[in-house]
């Protein structure tokens, strides 16, 4: 069983199908994924599971702060493990997160609150841009047409 599940039952809640599904799904890659994203992958192993269960445990594991909530701007929310701190490079065209490792603003924050007296419960922090996929298609993209690009030579 994993952490997550355990976790999920030492807090008092049921170990449903769905839930272990899910967390499965979402242990199992390295991305933040949408609700859809989480549906199809959950209906190719158990098809009479509805997106609309994906989006009520989606949001009980929200509360129990088990996942993190990924906004984009102009994207559909993603979903992730919670591993503690949620800092993200996220690209801006596919949606592709990598999740931080570190706070990169950790020590500011500390000062910060400690001069505020703020109690802090949470705190996120994305880098927007492209991954290097996303990266190489734009650089193809904006090459000029003639000599090495993708137009016609005149």
């Amino acid at each position: 069983m994993s952490a997550w599940v355990e976790e999920l039952s030492a807090r008092g809640y049921k170990i449903t199908p769905q839930r272990r599904l899910i967390l499965d799904i979402l242990s199992s890659t390295q991305r933040h994924l949408t609700a859809e994203e989480i549906g199809l992958r959950v209906r190719e192993i158990e098809p009479s599971i509805s997106l609309a269960t994906v989006y009520r445990n989606l949001n009980l594991l929200l509360e129990l702060d088990m996942v993190c909530r990924l906004d984009i701007p102009d994207a559909p929310v993603r979903y992730g493990l919670h591993n503690g701190h949620n800092h993200h490079l996220v690209c801006v065209n596919c949606g592709t997160a990598v999740q931080l490792g570190v706070c990169p603003m950790q020590g500011e924050i500390k000062r910060i609150v400690e001069e505020s007296g703020f109690e802090v419960n949470s705190h996120h922090f994305e880098i927007m841009g492209y991954c290097p996929e996303c990266s190489e298609k734009r650089k193809l993209q904006q090459k000029p047409a003639g000599k090495g690009g993708t137009g016609v030579e005149d």
